[in-house]
C-alpha cells in the first residue's frame, strides 16, 4: 500500500472549505492596496536560501529538500517566499519599487505535528525597492485589514533588532550569557548557542523559558539613531489607532531582518510575522533595494479559523434524465448552483446521496417540488420561491 507522505496534508471537507475562504480573502485585500500577485517556481537554486537566510540556520543544515538536476545543478524546493520574491523583483523589475503578494506552498523538513507540516501553505506580501518608516506602517496595515476580514482574534507584537552591525555585539553579549548558563538550557538550545544565538530567544521549552526572559534585551545594545526610528514608527501606529505590545525578546528566524520586527499572534499561536530586509539584495549580490514584509502561515489560520458556512444546499433528483436537465438548465439561467447525482440511479437511491450530502433542499424534478430537509415541508417548485428559500 502506498501510504501518504509524512508531513502532508490532505484539505478536504470544513479544511478546503477554510483555505480556499483564506485566498479569496487574502487575495482581494492585498490587491485592492496595489499588490500585484505573483506566481513563483517551487524550485530555486540553493544559494538563493544559503545566503539569505544563513548557512548556519537550522533551515538550511536540517530542513531544505535540495536535491541535484540532471545537469548537476543543486536545487531545492523553496523553505519560505521572501527570498524567491526578490530575487524576482531584482531579476525582472530592479530599478522600482514594487508591491507584491504571493500564494503558495513551501517545504522544510521538520519533525510533523499540529500546525507545523514538511509542505505548508504560506501566504506572503513584501514592499521592495526604495523605501521609508511609512513602508513598514503600510505592511502592518495591510495585514491588520486582511486578519480582520478573517474575523479572528490576534493581537500584533513589535520590536527593534537593529542593523546588522549592531546585532553583532549583542549576539556576542548574548552568546556569553547563554554559554554561562547552558547547564539549565535545552538541549536544542545548547545547539545553537554558537551557530545561531538568536533562535535561542524564539525557544518554547519550558526549561528554558526563565533563562530567556533573564536574558540582556537587544535595545540595550543599539544606536540612538536606530532607537529613534523605532519610535518613529511606533508612533505612526499610534496615530493611526492600531493596537500593538512590545516584546524586546522577539526575533525573527531568519538572518536578513534588520530594524522592525513582529509578529501577529492568535490564541497563542504565531500566525503571521514579518519585518524590514534592508540588506537581502546585497548580501544575494543582485542588488540595492530596500524591503520589508509579511508572511502569513495558512496552515495555522485553517486550523483557528471558525467559518459559519451555512448556507442552502439544492440537490436534484428524478425519475426521468430529461426532466432533471429541463431544471437543471432553469438554474444554469438563474446562477443558483446545485448538485447532482453521481450517477443516474433509482430516485430513492438519489434521494439517499442527496441526504448524504448533506443537501438542504431536494428538488424532484418529476413532481416539481422542493422538499425543505430541515421541516420535512414539501412546496411546489417554482424559481422565485426557490430564490426566497435561499
Amino acid at each position: 500500500m502506498i501510504d501518504q507522505v509524512k508531513g502532508t496534508r490532505n484539505l478536504y471537507g470544513k479544511d478546503i472549505d477554510n483555505y480556499l475562504h483564506i485566498k479569496d480573502k487574502f487575495l482581494n485585500c492585498y490587491a485592492s492596496y496595489g499588490y500585484k500577485f505573483v506566481e513563483l517556481p517551487n524550485i530555486e537554486h540553493k544559494d538563493l536560501f544559503t545566503k539569505s537566510i544563513g548557512e548556519n540556520s537550522e533551515i538550511v543544515t536540517k530542513q531544505m529538500y535540495e536535491f541535484e538536476d540532471k545537469a548537476g545543478r543543486s536545487l531545492v524546493l523553496r523553505p519560505e517566499g521572501t527570498a524567491s520574491v526578490v530575487r524576482y523583483h531584482n531579476e525582472f523589475h530592479k530599478d522600482q519599487s514594487n508591491k507584491y503578494s504571493y500564494f503558495g506552498k513551501m517545504y522544510r523538513y521538520e519533525n510533523p505535528q499540529k500546525n507545523r507540516y514538511r509542505e505548508f501553505h504560506q501566504a506572503g506580501a513584501e514592499l521592495i525597492g526604495t523605501l521609508d518608516n511609512f513602508s513598514d506602517v503600510q505592511i502592518i496595515k495591510s495585514s491588520f485589514r486582511f486578519l480582520n476580514s478573517l474575523e479572528l482574534n490576534f493581537k500584533l507584537k513589535i520590536n527593534t533588532i537593529g542593523s546588522v552591525d549592531e546585532r553583532k555585539e549583542y549576539v556576542s553579549v548574548l552568546k556569553k550569557y547563554f554559554d554561562k548558563n547552558k547547564k539549565d538550557l535545552s538541549k536544542e538550545s545548547v545547539e545553537k548557542i554558537e551557530s545561531n544565538t538568536l533562535r535561542i530567544l524564539d525557544s518554547n521549552v519550558q526549561e528554558d523559558l526563565q533563562i530567556i526572559d533573564l536574558a540582556p534585551l537587544i535595545t540595550n545594545y543599539l544606536e540612538d539613531e536606530t532607537l529613534q526610528k523605532y519610535e518613529d514608527i511606533k508612533n505612526m501606529l499610534n496615530n493611526i489607532n492600531i493596537p500593538y505590545s512590545e516584546d524586546h525578546k522577539l526575533v525573527r528566524g531568519l538572518d536578513y531582518y534588520n530594524d522592525l520586527t513582529f509578529e501577529f499572534v492568535a490564541d497563542g499561536v504565531v500566525i503571521g510575522g514579518g519585518g524590514r530586509y534592508d540588506k537581502l539584495s546585497q548580501i544575494l549580490n543582485i542588488g540595492q533595494s530596500q524591503g520589508v514584509g509579511v508572511a502569513f502561515g495558512v496552515d495555522r489560520i485553517i486550523n483557528q479559523l471558525q467559518l459559519d458556512t451555512h448556507k442552502e444546499k439544492i440537490f436534484l433528483i428524478s425519475q426521468y434524465e430529461e426532466e432533471m436537465y429541463d431544471i437543471s438548465d432553469e438554474l444554469d439561467k438563474n446562477h443558483i448552483p446545485y448538485e447532482v447525482p453521481i450517477r443516474f440511479s433509482k430516485e430513492n437511491t438519489q434521494y439517499k446521496e442527496a441526504i448524504k450530502n448533506n443537501a438542504t433542499l431536494v428538488i424532484n424534478c418529476s413532481e416539481k417540488t422542493i422538499k425543505i430537509i430541515s421541516s420535512n415541508k414539501v412546496v411546489p417548485f417554482d424559481i422565485n420561491k426557490l430564490k426566497e428559500l435561499i
